[in-house]
């Protein structure tokens, strides 16, 4: 049965789930390529003892540019979201795909472009996608759906099967 009240969860639920899917991409990433992000505030020999300042800074210009970048790979993953929704598909094995299709969709789509630090190795996207799949359907997917699906009866004594 269709519901305004649930209608307006989900217009609240579903924004706040991608936004938790790029962070938890973008983390990913990050871990992924911690040494990279190492050898980059250690790049520099003339600063001496401003090490950690130097790893906060580079380490949020960084954040911020790869959630920017991550965020753009996965804007595919808004049709499988929109599919998810209209038909209410609950399974976490479609939203992760949907994450690790998206992201390698939105990967091929800026590869001519440079990307940024040179992070973005294909085995690390798709893990990448993978757990913003996961971190959707954790928050919002495992109800999706404004309509609630009906149960199915179990089948009589008489069934065959």
């Amino acid at each position: 049965m269709f519901s305004i009240g649930r209608l307006l969860l989900r217009l609240i639920v579903v924004p706040i789930a991608l936004a938790l899917a790029a962070c938890a991409a973008t983390l990913v990433v990050f871990v992924a390529n911690w040494n990279e992000l190492l050898a980059m505030v250690d790049a520099d020999p003339t600063v001496s003892g401003g090490g950690f300042i130097a790893a906060v800074v580079v380490g949020f210009a960084l954040s911020v540019v790869g959630s920017v970048a991550t965020a753009g790979m996965l804007m595919p993953a808004l049709i499988g979201v929109l599919i998810a929704e209209a038909f209410s598909i609950r399974s976490w094995i479609f939203h992760a795909l949907n994450g690790a299709v998206s992201i390698w969709v939105g990967r091929a789509a800026v590869a001519e472009v440079d990307l940024p630090f040179g992070v973005y190795d294909p085995p690390v996207m798709l893990a990448a996608g993978l757990c913003a799949g996961f971190v959707y359907w954790a928050v919002a997917g495992w109800n999706a759906g404004v309509m609630k699906p009906l149960p199915v009866a179990p089948p009589g004594p008489g069934a065959a099967g």
